[in-house]
C-alpha cells in the first residue's frame, strides 16, 4: 500500500468539525476515526516570559517511543534565527522508547530508558481537562483546553483514510525558571490505517501552509483559528469566539494569500491573510521561530492575526509554518503567494 498519489488532481474534500477536548479519547487506543490508529501526537506551545523572551517548544510522542524535541527561543529579527535551548539527544532531554499508562482517566507517560532517565526527567500527562508537560528544570507547562476548541479533520478516500486534530490550550507555567505570561499552545494528533506511518500518510503529503492563532481581549474572551492549507484547492479553516457558535470552512470556501520577501539566496513568507465565512484574517510575523526546522525545508515564524473589522486584541500568538519538502517551489499549495 502507497499513499503518493497527485494531490494536485485529488479532489479530496475533508469533514471538519469543532468538538470539545472532552470528548477525546487520550489514549493511544483512541478509535474516533474508525479503522484509524494515532501515529503521532505533538504537544506544543508558544509563549512569552516574564524575562522578555519568546519560545516556541514541541514535544513528538508516538505510541512506543518520544524521539523529536525542540525547545528554542525565538528571534525578533525574521532574518535571525532562534537560540536553540534544547534539542532531542543524550545530552539534552530524554529520547527513546517509553510506556503509556492509564491512571484514573490520565494518560501518563514512562519513560522506559532507564540510564537516559535518571540522566533527563520528563513528566507528560494527559486527560480531557488539562495536559501536563515537564522537563527537568527547563519546562514546567499547563495547557488547558479552551472549551469547544479542538478542531477535528477526517479526510477518508483514496490512497489512504486519514483523520486529524488540533486541541487550542491556554498556557501557563515556567520555562527556564521564567514565569509564563501569555501564550497559546495545543495537542495535535495523526491518525492513519495500520502500516502507513504518519509521516508518509495523504495528510503529509496534502500540508503545505498552517496558521493556527489565539488571542484574547479586553473583556476577557478568548478568539482562536486554525487553518490548513494543501495542494490541489485542499483546505481546512475554523475559527471560534468564546461563548459563540464556530466556524468552519473547506476547501474552496476558503482563499488565502500569502506575500514572501526575499533575502539574498532566502525567501520566506511574513504576511498572510485568509479569508472564510464573510471574515478576513490578516497574519503579521513578528519573530523567526524555525531553528532546526529550516534544514527539513520547513519555515517557521510567529506572529499576530487580527480580522480585519474587528476589534484589535489585547494579545495574539499566531504560528505560520510552511512545509516545503516534497514541493516544486513556494508557490506550491492552497495559498497564492503575491507580490
Amino acid at each position: 500500500m502507497t499513499s503518493k498519489f497527485e494531490v494536485s488532481t485529488a479532489q479530496i474534500v475533508p469533514d471538519v468539525t469543532m468538538v470539545d477536548a472532552s470528548r477525546q479519547d487520550h489514549s493511544t487506543a483512541d478509535k474516533q476515526f474508525p479503522g484509524l490508529h494515532n501515529d503521532l501526537l505533538f504537544l506544543w506551545a508558544m509563549v512569552d516570559t516574564a524575562d522578555g523572551r519568546r519560545y516556541e517548544l514541541v514535544r513528538t510522542l508516538s505510541a512506543s517511543a518520544t524521539f523529536d524535541f525542540t525547545l528554542h527561543e525565538c528571534h525578533p529579527d525574521l532574518w535571525e534565527y532562534p537560540r536553540t535551548v534544547r534539542i532531542p539527544g543524550e545530552r539534552d532531554l530524554y529520547w527513546g522508547p517509553i510506556i503509556w499508562l492509564d491512571r484514573h482517566g490520565t494518560r501518563t507517560v514512562l519513560q522506559a530508558n532507564v540510564t537516559m532517565a535518571a540522566k533527563h526527567s520528563m513528566t507528560i500527562a494527559l486527560s480531557p481537562e488539562k495536559y501536563v508537560w515537564k522537563e527537568e528544570d527547563v519546562i514546567d507547562v499547563l495547557l488547558t483546553p479552551l472549551p469547544s476548541n479542538v478542531t477535528r479533520i477526517d479526510v477518508p478516500g483514496p490512497p489512504d483514510d486519514v483523520g486529524y486534530t488540533s486541541s487550542g490550550c491556554a498556557v501557563s507555567g515556567t520555562i527556564e525558571g521564567s514565569e509564563i505570561v501569555g501564550g497559546y499552545g495545543g495537542l495535535d494528533r495523526m491518525y492513519c490505517l495500520p502500516g502507513i506511518s504518519a509521516q508518509i500518510s495523504k495528510m503529509a503529503h496534502l500540508e503545505h501552509y498552517w496558521f493556527v492563532w489565539g488571542a484574547i481581549f479586553d473583556d476577557g474572551h478568548w478568539e482562536t483559528g486554525n487553518a490548513m492549507l494543501g495542494a490541489g484547492g485542499y483546505a481546512t479553516a475554523t475559527f471560534h469566539r468564546q461563548g459563540e457558535a464556530p466556524l468552519v470552512a473547506t476547501n474552496d470556501e476558503v482563499d488565502a494569500k500569502v506575500l514572501w520577501e526575499t533575502k539574498g539566496d532566502v525567501s520566506q513568507p511574513h504576511l498572510a491573510s485568509i479569508s472564510f465565512c464573510g471574515r478576513t484574517f490578516d497574519f503579521q510575523a513578528t519573530h523567526n521561530a524555525a531553528a532546526c526546522a529550516a534544514a527539513l525545508g520547513i519555515a517557521w515564524l510567529h506572529g499576530t492575526v487580527r480580522e480585519q473589522g474587528g476589534p484589535e486584541p489585547t494579545n495574539s500568538w499566531s504560528t505560520m509554518e510552511v512545509i516545503q519538502r516534497n514541493r516544486g517551489g513556494r508557490e506550491g499549495g492552497r495559498a497564492a503567494p503575491r507580490g
